[in-house]
């Protein structure tokens, strides 16, 4: 593999799939190398931060899916503080069709044993507010490492993915009978040719207000999407 290659996947990996041909069917040696990635991350000293539940039945991803309707289409809606979350979430938000994948990884906390002195005080007692917050910072980094190595391999197996943690967790948690909370749902799969990227999978611009709709009735709504512009120096000097 080369430059070019790598360099693709990485390009593949920063935009988020938005609709999947679930007629199709990730490989079962493509998924065992998936679960390796995410599982064989990074952490601090090698602790153990999250554990990793992975799905490839549609009647459970399609449940878990259904409990995402937390994405809000307009930015004003947000701020307008009288109407509440509850119906901000009712009447201007859309669910999250990025993890209607062919296959769901759900990652939820977890405390594995601790290495270090910081990380074992976070564990065992909640009244040490600033090792706690530490130890949940780790944690967070843990998860977030994993999610871009399994997403980064999954591009460069050729499936595209999408990540979300915008959900009803505690309904997610009792639907998929966790011990713990869910905390980041990752979807993989292979794209609905007959879509574009940005398209959601079910939601018509007839499903939401006209004044966010970004096409005709019947055709498919489209999530916005941004360029990105990080700064980079190299020895204290911009790029």
């Amino acid at each position: 593999m080369d430059n070019h290659e790598i360099k693709q996947a990485i390009d593949s990996s920063q935009k988020a799939q938005r609709n999947y041909d679930l007629s199709k069917s990730v490989t079962n040696e493509a998924l065992d190398l998936l679960i390796y990635a995410a599982i064989n991350a990074p952490s601090k000293q090698n602790e153990t931060h999250f554990s990793l539940n992975v799905y490839t039945h549609q009647s459970i991803i399609k449940q878990v899916y259904n409990e995402t309707k937390k994405f809000t289409l307009g930015i004003e809606e947000v701020l307008d503080n009288e109407k509440g979350e509850e119906w901000l979430y009712d009447n201007r938000s859309v669910t999250n069709s990025q993890i209607l994948s062919n296959i769901l990884f759900v990652y939820v906390d977890d405390e594995g044993e601790a290495r270090g002195a910081t990380h074992l005080i976070g564990q065992t007692d909640d009244s040490f507010e600033k090792e706690r917050r530490t130890f949940d910072e780790q944690k967070n980094y843990s998860i977030g490492i994993s999610v871009g190595e399994l997403i980064l391999t999954a591009n460069l197996l050729g499936y595209k993915t999408g990540i979300c943690s915008a959900m009803n967790q505690d309904n997610v948690k009792n639907l998929l009978n966790l011990d713990k909370t869910p905390k980041l749902l990752v979807g993989v799969g292979i794209p609905n040719s007959q879509l574009e990227r940005t398209q959601h999978s079910d939601v018509l611009n007839k499903d939401v207000p006209e004044q966010f709709r970004t096409g005709e009735l019947d055709e498919h709504w489209k999530f916005p999407t941004f360029k990105k512009n990080t700064k980079v120096t190299i020895d204290g000097i911009d790029s």
